[in-house]
């Protein structure tokens, strides 16, 4: 099986760019392949623990805990989440910090590579 890495520079609300990657990623890791995703700029809030589900129907902290769980690796940008504010140990469990170079080396070894940027 192939490795699948997604960066993803967009908000988590106010956009479906959340909903279609946390779908892909799940689709990838029941077919068996590996799964990262690199959240740069905005995309960090989507990290942030107890985040109260709106309307049952945005619950992405509930998503990515079952990812995880099914083996998906999920990180933010450090530089990008101290510049807004949220500590690593705001974070939902599982997810940690790392620097640019992560992503750069997993799209290195990667499979495929996919970038969602802002609409």
């Amino acid at each position: 099986m192939g490795t699948l890495v997604i960066g993803i520079l967009t908000r988590p609300y106010g956009s479906t760019n959340w909903a279609f990657v946390l779908n892909l990623a799940k689709a990838a890791l029941e077919k068996g392949h590996k799964v990262k995703i690199w959240c740069s700029g905005d995309a960090n809030f989507i990290l942030k623990k107890n985040q109260k589900p709106f309307a049952k129907k945005f619950n992405y902290e509930s998503q990515i805990k079952e990812l995880i769980e099914k083996g998906l690796e999920i990180v933010g940008c450090e530089s990008c989440h101290l510049m807004r504010g949220i500590h690593e140990e705001e974070f939902i469990e599982g997810v940690p910090s790392r620097t640019m170079t992560w992503f750069f080396e997993n799209i290195a070894t990667a499979d495929r590579v996919l970038f969602i940027g802002e609409e």
